[in-house]
């Protein structure tokens, strides 16, 4: 599930200040290995604590953080694959 509505703010925090296109985010899963691969993935660790039902309620990671291969975009809404990882990130080292 996903959403392009500007009040969303993509958890990563590179991610708002550099971007200023359109964006569609993402959910954090709620199952918990994937959950897990997305944390890591993203380095956000400290997001751990949250557990992934309270990551999925209030987190999302855009979609500029996916490969293309990952998610389609429609007129009304983007869809992502059910095993996609987040693997993009911006300022990095």
């Amino acid at each position: 599930m996903s959403t392009h509505k500007s009040n969303l703010w993509c958890v990563m925090k590179e991610c708002n200040y550099n971007v200023t296109e359109k964006r569609h985010f993402f959910m954090f899963p709620k199952e918990c290995d994937r959950w897990l691969q997305w944390i890591h993935a993203s380095g956000r660790f400290d997001l751990q604590v949250m557990g992934p039902e309270y990551a999925h309620r209030n987190y999302r990671l855009c979609h500029l953080h996916f490969e293309e291969k990952w998610y389609k975009i429609g007129k009304c809404r983007a869809s992502l694959l059910p095993n996609a990882v987040p693997t993009i990130f911006f300022g990095r080292k």
